[in-house]
């Protein structure tokens, strides 16, 4: 599968690897999270994202590991959320990079999602399954307020 993605451009603050996210490689919309050109959804993330706003913009750190208070309960939560389950790894992935620099890993995740498309096909199912998942909830809470 094609990606987007500059390498750097592809380690998001929070511990993602943008090249195996669906804004990039099912709707195309996305360069990473690091992309500063204001006509990607990297432009809306980075207002909606609690993690981008904390690490980058009022910390002014490259990631969430360079941070005294690593891990904060804040990317605990992002990391175990029962919707996006496809954060579960950012706390390992954010550990790596610390110890192998941000360069080398961004070369392994890219060899790893190259070499497995199936796992990658698989990850990107699971992505839109949270978000449908989070759809049907605020659809539902939206009734549910209707009813009361």
């Amino acid at each position: 599968m094609k990606t987007n993605i500059s390498n750097e451009n592809g380690a998001a603050p929070c511990g993602l690897y943008c090249g195996a996210c669906i804004d990039n490689i099912a709707y195309k919309n996305c360069h990473g999270c690091n992309c500063k050109c204001k006509k990607c959804a990297a432009t809306e993330h980075h207002k909606n994202c609690n993690i981008y706003q904390c690490c980058v913009e009022q910390r002014k750190l490259e990631d969430c590991s360079e941070c005294q208070e690593f891990p904060c309960t804040q990317l605990i939560h992002f990391c175990y959320s029962p919707i996006w389950q496809h954060h579960f790894p950012v706390i390992e992935n954010l550990k790596r990079r610390k110890t192998i620099g941000t360069k080398k890993w961004l070369l392994e995740q890219k060899n790893l999602w190259q070499k497995h498309e199936w796992y990658l096909k698989t990850w990107l199912w699971l992505q839109q399954k949270c978000e449908e998942r989070l759809k049907k909830f605020w659809k539902d809470s939206e009734a549910s307020k209707k009813i009361k």
